[in-house]
């Protein structure tokens, strides 16, 4: 296997050399392998950029990483980059990170979230969940990075060990999402209301990617009060369930997650990021982490909810339903917020555009 990816980067060198001979241009481009679709973070970008700054030419690639498309795909990707000042990526982009690019060009890590509550990168490698150090090596994983995007220095000291670079490269901007979620906390219209007469208090679960096992929903579904309570899980798109227990889930379908989130009452997750955004809504948060144990050994944990959330995190189902009950310390919850969300999050969109800009601009 280590030789196929040798000869696929030398061959992806050879293809780059003479596409590097294009010229470069007043030119910014964002690459992305999360999905198929652009993300709310690059949507917003693209249009904060638009706007802000209508002479900058914006070049925006994404694509799922799979099938014979995307060798094509990344010849788009790197005519993008070698004729673009400034590299946006959200997540590991190929082209990005094994090619030799021009000097001058810069290469920001914009990541896919505003924390790493779990391990990721050089963090697990040789872990079951992660890479081996030989594949990390050959691909130059998380390599050419000049600057990396981060809410607070706490979770700027995670995405370095993760991407394995020094502090120096960390930038203080915050997620055009950070923006949306605080705006959506204006929102008081509950997507439920508009669909039936269900006047239950909506508790929406969201738990992270399991590559390894399916999301057990069925014990806090068996544990919550369903005539009190709406449970309403929402897998992260690669993810599954126990297939005995699917049609005892409700999943929300009638609705995004985004809106869920604008609109529920409660909010429990587990080591997703969104346990660190999702503060900014200022609604009760649980962590219901019944696998920490088994997480912990195959892929990690930055932060430890059951030490540093102890006051709203548990392992047992039941417990996580008490907590409803009670009454919640926002107190606590806003210190968290603070430590991990430093930058202000109501102008988050327009600062990041701005420093996208100066950097391509040569003013970075």
């Amino acid at each position: 296997m280590s030789v196929v990816l040798k000869i696929a980067v030398g061959i992806l060198r050879l293809v780059y050399a003479p596409i590097k001979l294009f010229p470069r241009r007043k030119k910014i481009a964002i690459l992305s392998r999360q999905g198929n679709e652009k993300s709310q973070d690059i949507m917003a970008l693209e249009e904060c950029i638009h706007s802000m700054y209508p002479d900058v030419k914006l070049t925006v690639l994404v694509k799922m990483v799979g099938g014979a498309g995307y060798a094509f795909h990344m010849l788009r990707q790197m005519y993008a980059i070698a004729t673009s000042r400034a590299v946006v990526v959200d997540g590991y982009c190929i082209a990005a990170s094994v090619l030799n690019h021009k000097r001058g060009t810069k290469i920001i890590q914009m990541w896919h979230s505003s924390a790493a509550i779990k391990k990721f990168g050089y963090q697990c490698l040789d872990k079951e969940s992660g890479h081996s150090s030989k594949t990390a090596e050959i691909m130059r994983m998380h390599r050419n990075y000049d600057y990396v995007i981060c809410p607070s220095v706490a979770t700027g000291r995670m995405f370095c060990k993760g991407f394995d670079v020094p502090e120096s490269v960390l930038r203080l901007y915050g997620l055009p999402r950070l923006e949306q979620l605080v705006r959506s906390r204006k929102e008081d219209v509950n997507p439920a209301e508009d669909a039936d007469a269900d006047n239950r208090e909506i508790v929406l679960y969201v738990p992270t990617l399991r590559k390894v096992r399916p999301v057990d929903a069925a014990s806090l579904a068996g544990a919550i009060d369903s005539d009190k309570y709406r449970l309403v899980v929402r897998l992260h798109p690669l993810d599954e369930i126990d297939d005995s227990c699917e049609e005892a889930i409700d999943f929300g379908r009638e609705y995004s997650t985004s809106q869920w989130l604008n609109n529920c009452d409660y909010i429990v997750t587990d080591y997703s990021a969104l346990g660190i955004e999702g503060m900014l809504l200022d609604k009760p948060m649980f962590f219901y982490v019944y696998d920490i144990e088994e997480y912990e050994r195959e892929t990690g944990l930055n932060i430890n909810p059951l030490e540093e959330m102890s006051w709203c995190s548990s392992t047992d189902a039941g417990e996580i339903a008490a907590m409803l009950e009670s009454k919640y310390d926002f107190s606590k919850l806003t210190a968290l917020k603070e430590k991990y969300i430093e930058v202000n999050p109501e102008n988050c969109t327009e600062r990041l555009a701005q420093f996208i800009v100066e950097t391509a601009d040569g003013n970075n």
